[in-house]
Formats: structure tokens, C-alpha cells, sequence
């Protein structure tokens, strides 16, 4: 793990691993010594994961399971050339505030740009999504509205791992049928925008059906397990001499 000279120096971390535990071809995570995100993953309670087809990195600083919280709080990084989730709606609201670089937050249609230090609530039934538009990396800590929803980004982050989303072994994001099966496991804690629920609703009982008999798989409680995520991505020493 090698890391740069800058006004504030960089640890570079958070490969995709192969099978023997060596760092493998995939997005690098950029870790600011010292920052306010690098010390809020230094003590999170869970391992870092990431979605090396999308180019996003995160770890759950807290979730009610653990009985700290009423709502799970996700840790998240987006490189420069990471994807958008699909524009999407909760039953409950959902906040993001921003510790590095700009976010852009779409709410109803309207870009948000946030900040460091900035945050934003988005109420119930809004449609939003997210994304990094510049060259740089984002961090930010999202309050989302329930561990199911927590459940559908890490079952896809593992899919991905797994390489379930590309043909050739490498990474890439969930194809149309695997989004498709995702999306009904998720409902109604997230409901993605893009088509009609009642057309959906046919969809997960045609497309849907015919998908999961070809082995196209849903959520799953497994990928929350520390130990998968510890053998598939390359883990940060973070000791307090470490953030300097």
C-alpha cells in the first residue's frame, strides 16, 4: 500500500483481492491521512467494502440490529468515474452530508451540489439519486432508511465481487435482469423510478421468475458477513500513527 506527498498525504487501499488474498486489477480508494472520513473508518465497526464495477467503496458505521441507532449510517466513497444509482424513492427520509469533495444530490429532478460540511435531507416519496461529478473522490455518511435497503447495495457490491455482472471475471454493474431481481427483493424500502410499480410488479412475475430459475440471485444476508468482505478487499492499517 504506497501512498503520495501532498498537502495532506494519500493511503492508497481498497483493491479488489483474488483468490490467495493479492490485490488484483480494480479501482484504488484514496485515503486522506487525517481527514474527518479516514478517522470515521479508522473506528468503524465493520470491515471496508466495495462495488469495484461502480467505483465506490463504504462500511456501516452503525445499524439498529446493533441498537444504537434507529436508522443504519453508511460511510461511502465514489471515485472520479464512479456510476449513478437509478433515481429511486423511500418510505422514510434519507440524509447525506458531506466530509470531502462536492456531491451532487438529485432531488425531484433538481441537482443539489453539497460540500464538505454540508447536508441534506430527502423527505419520504421523493424521487433522488446521487453521483461525483468531478475528478476527484467524495466522501460522505448517509443515514438511509432501513437495513434492507443497507442489504440491496452490499448483496450488489458482493455480486459484483463474485463477478455475477461480468462475462469475463472482471467487474461491472448489475445487467437489466439482475437489477430487475434486486429491485423486487428491495421493495417497497426502495422503489426505483424508472417504470411504473404495476409494470414492475409484471415484470418480477415474468422476467423475474424466469431469471431466478436461471440462477440470478436476490438478497442475500450473507454478503453483510465481516469475513467476505476481509477476503475480498484490501483492508487499510489505520493506526493512529497511520493518520497523522
Amino acid at each position: 500500500m504506497a501512498s503520495t506527498g501532498a498537502a495532506r498525504s494519500v493511503l492508497r487501499t481498497g483493491r479488489p483481492l483474488d483468490e490467495q488474498g493479492e490485490p488484483r486489477d480494480g479501482p484504488v480508494l484514496e485515503l486522506e491521512r487525517g481527514s474527518e472520513a479516514t478517522e470515521l473508518l479508522r473506528s468503524a465497526p465493520r470491515p471496508l467494502a466495495s462495488n469495484p464495477g461502480a467505483g465506490t467503496w463504504g462500511t456501516l458505521l452503525s445499524h439498529p440490529d446493533a441498537g444504537r441507532t434507529d436508522a443504519p449510517e453508511l460511510l461511502q466513497w465514489l471515485g472520479p468515474d464512479a456510476g449513478q444509482p437509478p433515481a429511486h424513492r423511500h418510505p422514510a427520509p434519507e440524509r447525506f452530508e458531506v466530509l470531502r469533495g462536492r456531491l451532487t444530490v438529485v432531488r425531484d429532478g433538481e441537482d443539489r451540489r453539497l460540500d464538505p460540511g454540508d447536508a441534506i435531507t430527502v423527505a419520504p416519496g421523493v424521487e433522488h439519486t446521487f453521483r461525483n461529478d468531478t475528478d476527484g473522490f467524495v466522501a460522505f455518511r448517509a443515514e438511509l432508511p432501513s437495513m434492507r435497503t443497507v442489504l440491496s447495495l452490499y448483496t450488489t457490491w458482493g455480486l459484483d465481487h463474485e463477478g455475477a455482472f461480468a462475462a469475463d471475471g472482471g467487474f461491472a454493474e448489475p445487467d437489466p435482469l439482475h437489477g430487475l431481481v434486486l429491485s423486487e427483493d428491495v421493495y417497497p424500502d426502495t422503489t426505483v423510478t424508472a417504470a411504473p410499480v404495476a409494470l414492475q410488479r409484471l415484470l418480477w412475475a415474468t422476467a423475474g421468475r424466469v431469471a431466478r430459475a436461471r440462477g440470478y440471485s436476490g438478497i442475500d444476508r450473507s454478503y453483510l458477513e465481516d469475513a467476505f468482505w476481509r477476503r475480498h478487499v484490501e483492508q487499510p492499517s489505520l493506526d493512529r500513527s497511520d493518520l497523522g
